[in-house]
Parts: C-alpha cells; sequence; structure tokens
C-alpha cells in the first residue's frame, strides 16, 4: 500500500512526487484542478459511448456484494457503481491516494501501484471479487507486468465473476484516410510511443489483452472495440454528439499523458510541446479529417 500524496508542480501541472521520482505513473494526478475535470469528463463521454452505462452488456451482475477497481483516478466509476450498488462493499485501487469528499460509506479508496502483485492481505481477499474493474491503466503498468496482473485478478475473482478491462489505443486514426504521417496527432503519437516503450511501457497494449487474459486462465474472454469519434463527423446523432465533446476532452488527454515523458524524458522544452499540442488540438477540431480513437 502507498499514502504518498506529496505533489510536485511540474510545467504548471501537478504530479505525485513518488510516481515521478521512481517512473511509475508520469500524468499529473487526479487532484489537479484541469486533470479532475479531464477525468470527470472521460468518464461521462465513455458513460455515453457504452449505451449510457458503466458496465458491457456481457457482464451481469446479480446482487454483487464485492467488486475491485483498478485504477480510480477521480473516483467517478468507483462511486457510480457504489451508488448504484449499496449492499456491496467496492474497493478502489490507485497510485495516488485521492480522498473524496462525499465518498459512499461502501467504498473504500487505497493507494496501491498496480505493479506490485495483488496479494496483500489488508487489501485483497482471494476469490472473492464478483466483478474487477480496470480502466486507462496502462501508462502505469510495467510491459511485463501484465501477464502477472492478469493472473493476480483471476486469483482474487470469484468462480463465475466478470472481469472488465478498458484501453486506449492512443494512436489516433482517419475514418476516410485523410490523416497524414506528417499530422501532429501522428507526430505526438510516434514520440509518445519512443517515450514510453524507453519506459519499460507498453502502449499499444490494447490488441494484446485477450491474449493475456486467456493465457492467465480466463475463459469466455470476450473483445469489444469501440471507437470514440472526434468531431461531430459520424450520421448516428448520438454519437456525434459524443464526438463533438470529445474533441477537447481527447486534446486534455494527449496533454496530459505526454507533459512529462516529452518534456523530462525526451528532453523536450515545455514550449516546443505546447505548440505541438496546440497544432494537434487544431487538426482535431477539423471534421473532415473525421478522426476518431480506438478503444
Amino acid at each position: 500500500m502507498s499514502d504518498d500524496s506529496r505533489t510536485v508542480t511540474i510545467h504548471g501541472r501537478d504530479f505525485q512526487q513518488s510516481s515521478i521520482d521512481e517512473k511509475i505513473y508520469c500524468a499529473p494526478v487526479a487532484n489537479d484542478d484541469r486533470e479532475e475535470e479531464r477525468l470527470t469528463t472521460q468518464h461521462d463521454i465513455l458513460r455515453r459511448l457504452f449505451g449510457d452505462a458503466i458496465l458491457s452488456p456481457s457482464v451481469r451482475l446479480n446482487d454483487p456484494t464485492k467488486v475491485l477497481d483498478c485504477g480510480y483516478g477521480g473516483g467517478d466509476w468507483s462511486v457510480e457503481f457504489a451508488e448504484e450498488y449499496e449492499d456491496c462493499e467496492v474497493t478502489g485501487l490507485d497510485i495516488f491516494p485521492l480522498r473524496l469528499v462525499d465518498q459512499p460509506d461502501n467504498l473504500d479508496l487505497v493507494g496501491y501501484n498496480l505493479n506490485d502483485r495483488l496479494n496483500d492481505p489488508e487489501v485483497f481477499r482471494l476469490r472473492a471479487y464478483d466483478l474487477i474493474h480496470s480502466r486507462f491503466v496502462a501508462p502505469g503498468i510495467k510491459r511485463n507486468r501484465w501477464p502477472s496482473y492478469f493472473r493476480d485478478i483471476r486469483n482474487l475473482l470469484r468462480s463465475g465473476g466478470y472481469v472488465q478491462v478498458v484501453e486506449y489505443q492512443l494512436h489516433i486514426l482517419s475514418n476516410n484516410g485523410r490523416l497524414t504521417d506528417q499530422s501532429a496527432v501522428y507526430q505526438w503519437w510516434r514520440e509518445y510511443v519512443a517515450a514510453m516503450r524507453d519506459l519499460n511501457r507498453e502502449p499499444r497494449i490494447g490488441p494484446s489483452l485477450k491474449g493475456h487474459a486467456e493465457a492467465a486462465g480466463f475463459r469466455n474472454v470476450q473483445v469489444e472495440y469501440r471507437r470514440l469519434p472526434i468531431g461531430s463527423w459520424e450520421q448516428d446523432p448520438v454519437l456525434a454528439g459524443i464526438g463533438r465533446d470529445s474533441v477537447g476532452l481527447v486534446g486534455d488527454l494527449l496533454d496530459s499523458l505526454g507533459l512529462w515523458p516529452f518534456t523530462a524524458h525526451l528532453g523536450w522544452t515545455a514550449s516546443r510541446f505546447n505548440d505541438l499540442i496546440q497544432q494537434v488540438r487544431a487538426e482535431l477540431q477539423n471534421v473532415e479529417l473525421q478522426l476518431y480513437l480506438p478503444m
């Protein structure tokens, strides 16, 4: 467990001091004002993208009693689940031990590095969880940790329980093929991949998730592919609305995830990084490119 809530300000953003020192999760923490807003917006948009729900239709819970949320961030998913299932004991894990003002009584938030084995008896119970939820933890999970991460999750899950894992593929694509290799979003992705791989991360983890789950012994593994539209170019009015609202979110996402790796690891100046982000944001606003983010 970790209760290290010390922060350090880097280029105007608040980071967890120990995460920066040990290169664990190098993005702003959830009590950074801009990051808090981004995480809440992200939760709301994903809820809409998944049909106004926080769980896949494949997850059929019946009176859950114990649920684990890996990487709770700002706490939006954990809080919503705990409020919906008031008789369920919900535990949220995150490297930064954020405390919430209106935290439900059935929600316990624990500071925990997901690169450590999920076997601390003070936190976990073996084969006890009806559902284990893991969302957008790839920037903090070391490349060689993924196999044991899935094995740990399997050991915690009760027989017949569910696991829901959601990750971005941060390589923004174009529905009509008009995005070129010279684009700002592609430059961001190329540089981000180089930085994260140097930091022992796997930025392309999405396609490997099923293989890791099956290797850990999970059965009935289902892959649900989603495209988060960027801009209101979709014909479907619901998706067009999601796309319109996601333009700012995706720009903020690339800003938050890239700031430290680009400046501290790749040696970019803050000015150079900000210039790239401004170019990225301009491209994200171009509906003619029909951009989307794979998930």
